[in-house]
């Protein structure tokens, strides 16, 4: 357990509380830490005018007090709040997750910065014009209000969304995986998009900007054209039985446990491909750059030319065809047998 405060730019550590209930000149106090405590309630604040900081996380809060009027950055996770108290229009940040929080306040104006997960939010107060983080994963949501225009990172995953609000061009990261999603809005310009354990039987037209993928444990049949920035592509879990072109940028590849019957042609980047649990009977050509390959329980009777830089191999449950060509595949010569169908390189 431990307390401390900076005044006038110095750092002051405590132990007792009361020091802070009976400090002098207050109003030059701008950051308080009571992190880690077994404090239930904070003494009152408000005498603080000039606290910007405050962190009272990893305690056993049950309230907070009323807040300070200048207060820019509120942690207080990990505690056993039910309610927050009215928020402070100054403040840019708020840090509440993990906490047993039904509702939030009225959000400030200013708020730029919102972790609200691991709650028991079923539903969220209208968010600030300005906000631009926003974390609320692990509630029981059942919709999003209206998104600021200025957002440009969501994770509203593992909840119980059916559908997503209009997504804004700055939106850069949207995790909603979890969730019980039938299709998404228009992506516009995301970089990185995880909408893995959903619903979803199809993708909207993906933005030039993508260059992370996450879409397995769905019910896709197909996917749209792949982004050519794209380098992480998850697929796994679907029910697609063939892949588009391959972006040439692409370096991880994870299509297990769907219905292919073949690959297209790989990048030349490429460096883990998984692709177990389909009906392949061949691989194409294998990049250089592979260093990691699973193949397993598919139909598989021989491999293409294996990559120098291969480190990792498992290719069990294919063809009866496929141990007896392992027997005298020389590419293999320089791989140590971990058992009948694993290979690891040997340097």
């Amino acid at each position: 357990m431990y307390y401390y405060l900076i005044n006038d730019i110095k750092k002051y550590q405590f132990n007792d509380i009361n020091i802070l209930k009976n400090l002098k000149h207050k109003n030059s106090v701008t950051h308080i830490i009571i992190y880690n405590s077994n404090l239930t309630e904070l003494p009152n604040l408000t005498e603080f005018s000039n606290l910007d900081f405050l962190n009272c996380s990893n305690s056993l809060l049950t309230k907070l007090s009323k807040l300070p009027i200048n207060l820019n950055k509120l942690y207080c996770d990990n505690n056993k709040l039910t309610e927050l108290p009215q928020l402070p229009d100054s403040l840019e940040l708020l840090h509440c997750y993990d906490n047993q929080l039904t509702q939030l306040p009225q959000l400030p104006p200013n708020l730029i910065n919102l972790s609200c997960s691991y709650n028991k939010l079923t539903q969220l107060t209208q968010l600030p014009f300005n906000l631009k983080e926003l974390y609320c994963y692990h509630n029981e949501l059942i919709q999003l209000p209206e998104l600021p225009d200025n957002l440009k990172i969501l994770d509203c995953s593992n909840n119980k969304l059916t559908q997503l609000p209009q997504l804004h061009v700055n939106l850069l990261y949207l995790d909603c995986y979890n969730n019980e999603l039938n299709q998404l809005p228009l992506l516009n310009y995301l970089k990185e998009l995880d909408c893995s354990n959903n619903h979803l039987t199809e993708l909207p037209q993906l933005p030039n900007s993508l260059n992370r993928l996450v879409c397995y444990n769905n019910q896709l049949t197909e996917l749209p054209q792949l982004p050519f920035n794209l380098k992480v592509l998850h697929f796994h879990g679907n029910k697609l039985i063939q892949l588009p072109e391959l972006p040439t940028n692409s370096k991880e590849l994870y299509c297990s446990w769907n219905k292919l019957t073949q690959l297209p042609q790989l990048p030349d980047n490429l460096t883990y491909l998984y692709c177990c649990n389909n009906q392949l009977t061949e691989l194409p050509q294998l990049p250089n750059s592979l260093i990691e390959l699973h193949c397993y329980s598919n139909q598989l009777t021989e491999f293409p030319q294996l990559p120098s830089n291969l480190n990792n191999i498992i290719c069990n449950n294919n063809s009866k065809n496929l141990s007896k060509y392992l027997i005298h595949c020389k590419s293999l010569s320089k791989y140590k047998k971990y058992n009948k169908y694993r290979y690891k390189y040997i340097k």
